[in-house]
């Protein structure tokens, strides 16, 4: 997937590469969708290629059909196990043993964290010492959607490259040639609730996200017998991370317009309450985000979670009608 607002950052990291300047640990972080993963597999197969074409892998050498085949025998993906939520200690301490060998193809091996805020204590604990004496031709490329909730000291041993939103008019140009039979105003409003971020625009229009945000965002304003039911509850638990994401983005626009600030890539936010308490919106907002990381995290009963929420929303919305 061509993604030409990335080409600045191949020039640079590039160039780094070739003038013996990048870091042996890039943290490459960022808002989800901006193309912070695609960007450090890039890098990763661009350090393991044996022949580069320039700024990219020349996609022949055997380093390369390798990567392809998912193969590399000095390349080694670090993710979190699917029994358990984060990476634990054990994975780090495999990867480290595998990054002391010779490497097999070429003279470099990379470890590559797509997650790499998922690290659990211990685990990043364990990475530390890596980090700080680096074995020969060894590199790690770590991708960070949350770095703050990175060790300080994991942080401040990276080299890091920050990845923003493209330009609005770069972002709307890329959706439309790649959700082109989406009607524009659609396409619009995704990105403006993606926060700019071309990727989870595209994600959002195209895994029925954007539908089901819409959705969520019925049960918040319009009058509804079911908005305290089990049966919602059950709806929501059914991806309460991607559900609190939602509530998060409501709640900001909320706040948005509150303020006098609103969108006019966004028709839906003239259905956005303009008559409650800013402090509690805020309050409210706060305690979504909360509840994504704790869903994230799997650390707490989504049905109580979510259903105390939304009591409070009703009580919010109770004493803006009572006015």
């Amino acid at each position: 997937m061509n993604l030409p607002w990335l080409d600045e950052h191949k020039n640079a990291l590039h160039e780094r590469l070739e003038a013996g300047r990048l870091g042996h640990a890039p943290l490459i972080q960022g808002p989800s969708g901006v193309g912070k993963r695609e960007l450090a597999r890039w890098l990763a197969e661009r350090i393991l290629c044996l022949e580069p074409a320039g700024r990219e892998p020349c996609g022949q050498c055997r380093a390369c059909e390798l990567m392809a085949s998912g193969s590399h025998p000095d390349f080694f993906g670090v993710d979190v196990p699917e029994d358990r939520q984060s990476i634990p200690v054990d994975a780090i301490r495999g990867l480290i043993e595998k990054m002391q060998l010779t490497p097999s193809v070429g003279t470099a091996r990379v470890g590559l964290f797509m997650d790499a805020d998922a690290m659990n204590r211990n685990a990043a604990n364990a990475l530390l010492k890596t980090l700080e004496e680096p074995a020969p031709g060894a590199w790690l490329v770590l991708c960070s959607d949350q770095p703050a909730s990175l060790p300080a000291t994991i942080r401040s041993r990276c080299q890091k490259l920050a990845l923003r939103p493209p330009p609005p008019e770069t972002a709307e140009h890329w959706l439309a040639q790649i959700s082109g039979d989406v009607e524009e105003s659609r396409r619009k409003a995704a990105l403006v609730l993606a926060g700019g971020a071309p990727l989870a625009a595209h994600a959002m229009l195209e895994h029925g996200e954007f539908e089901r945000g819409l959705a969520i965002l019925d049960t918040l304003v319009e009058p509804r017998s079911d908005r305290r039911s089990g049966k919602l509850l059950e709806e929501w638990q059914q991806d309460a991370a991607g559900t609190w994401q939602w509530l998060a983005r409501w709640l900001a626009l909320i706040m948005n317009r509150l303020r006098g600030v609103s969108s006019t890539d966004l028709p839906m936010a003239d259905r956005l309450p303009v008559d409650l308490s800013p402090e509690c919106v805020a309050r409210l907002w706060e305690q979504a985000l909360e509840g994504r990381r704790a869903a994230s995290a799997g650390s707490v009963r989504q049905d109580l979670s979510l259903g105390k929420w939304l009591l409070e929303w009703e009580a919010l919305m109770e004493s803006r009608s009572q006015r």
